[in-house]
């Protein structure tokens, strides 16, 4: 009779090394810290986005068929722009992009999958965006500069993205419905940018407990979405000013937490005249 066989364990043995962050309980991730630092760092939750995949009927493999999906998409967002998400049928699309609508369904199954797909393009611009707007070392900019260095490239995105803000406020739906993927392409956003602050603000200072900096990483970040959305419906004569107010928000707000006030130096005596 054969021998029974024991099965192998696939249990890897449990590290003894200390954990890279034991120092400094209040840190985040040194992974996502260096990944940030990078300019590399993903969304916290679900890595790349792929939620948009399925809204492909079929995806372009040549370069013909990526410049007709590239064609649709930038349509699609031209009538967004100018006439709303709900004037964006695919009717209006295909006739805004000079093409059938049955050119249309060879890529997409229905309208809101072209939605899905522009909020994708989306997604990866914006996150280009983070990743060139966070500096690798923020110790050697004055937080005014630091500032304006992650909030006026946002600002032009949404100014020379007029369908943006429109395609991200699409209302959710069922949980495998296409018109959900805006949402959760929306939430993973915004996420990544706060995951970005909050390491930021710990290399500002390192002394914020964890909760506190977390907070107000959450609380800068929705201020700044706000406002931005807000200067988004604005005429062009208020976007200015908007945009200073939220800069000078944004500093008092993050001044006292990130830069703040050192003890005072206390006078010394002049040194006294040896006597010869």
């Amino acid at each position: 009779m054969a021998a029974k066989r024991t099965p192998r364990s696939t249990a890897r043995p449990a590290s003894t090394a200390p954990s890279p962050d034991a120092a400094s309980p209040d840190a985040p991730s040194p992974d996502a810290a260096a990944d940030v630092a990078a300019g590399t760092a993903a969304p916290p939750t679900g890595g790349t986005v792929t939620a948009t995949a399925d809204a492909y009927r079929r995806r372009p493999r040549q370069p013909r068929g990526e410049a007709r999906v590239s064609l649709i998409l930038d349509a699609a967002a031209a009538v967004i722009a100018e006439h709303g998400l709900h004037a964006a049928t695919a009717e209006a699309i295909a006739l805004r992009a000079r093409t059938a609508k049955g050119s249309l369904y060879q890529f997409f199954p229905n309208r809101d999958a072209v939605l899905a797909a522009l909020a994708l393009r989306y997604a990866d611009e914006m996150r280009a965006i983070h990743e060139r707007a966070f500096p690798m070392d923020p110790h050697g900019l004055p937080l005014d500069r630091l500032i304006d260095r992650i909030v006026k490239p946002l600002a032009e995105f949404h100014d020379s993205h007029p369908a943006f803000r429109r395609v991200f406020a699409t209302v959710e739906g069922p949980g495998d419905d296409t018109r959900s993927a805006p949402t959760r392409l929306r939430a993973q956003l915004f996420d990544s940018f706060v995951d970005r602050l909050d390491v930021l603000f710990f290399a500002r200072n390192p002394t914020l407990a964890t909760r506190e900096r977390r907070r107000i990483a959450l609380v800068a970040a929705t201020l700044g979405q706000s406002l931005l959305a807000r200067r988004g419906r604005a005429v062009a004569s208020e976007k200015k000013p908007l945009l200073d107010d939220l800069r000078r928000i944004l500093l008092a707000y993050l001044q006292p937490v990130l830069e703040p006030a050192s003890p005072p130096v206390r006078d010394q005596a002049p040194p006294t005249r040896r006597k010869r």
